[in-house]
């Protein structure tokens, strides 16, 4: 039975500048929504790397390993590239030497044999075989404070219409001030 091989991803965090080192077992799905990344593929489960970032898509790309080779598949709208290169559609294989860039991560992968991983204790200090959940979690912060401006913003749209219509249906209504007049007049020829 063929010995299990991992992913070191490595990469520098954009805002804090921590150096992240998870290890994870392929294909590897990364993401900024974990509820958008596929559970499984071809019959195999799918390690979730959850990198938060506007510029990356929910679902933006994936990397497998096939006779240990590393390979990226870009699935998202604002491209991955191999050493500062847009990939193309499709599978591209890439090394240990080349630096992937996700949004504004960029990172590095390396294969890893479960043997590699039980000599060097460090590494379990620094890594993670459960995967990337929280790089940051500013983005899910500020959801309540976007969703309370886009209502407040809905409603001071509300009330503005309702002012122009009402200012439009008022404008519309001479006639009926005139009548009032009217009969106004003819209480008073009345009287």
């Amino acid at each position: 039975m063929a010995e299990p091989i991992y992913v070191q991803l490595t990469w520098e965090d954009p805002e804090t500048g921590e150096l992240k080192k998870p290890v994870l077992r392929p294909p590897i799905a990364v993401g900024r929504e974990n509820d958008h990344l596929p559970a499984h593929l071809a019959g195999q489960s799918v390690s979730h790397l959850v990198l938060l970032d506007k510029e990356i898509s929910r679902y933006h790309a994936l990397i497998t390993v096939a006779n240990t080779q590393l390979y990226v598949t870009d699935r998202s709208a604002n491209g991955t590239f191999i050493n500062g290169r847009k990939i193309r559609s499709g599978i591209q294989p890439f090394s240990s030497k080349d630096t992937l860039r996700i949004g504004p991560y960029k990172i590095t992968a390396a294969l890893k044999r479960e043997n590699d991983l039980n000599a060097t204790a460090q590494n379990f200090d620094q890594t993670s075989l459960l995967g990337e959940k929280s790089v940051t979690n500013s983005l899910p912060k500020n959801k309540p404070v976007v969703w309370l401006i886009g209502l407040v913003v809905l409603l001071i749209m509300g009330v503005g219409t309702w002012f122009v219509v009402s200012g439009l249906l008022e404008g519309l209504k001479p006639g009926m001030q005139d009548q009032k007049n009217d009969s106004s007049r003819h209480l008073e020829r009345v009287v």
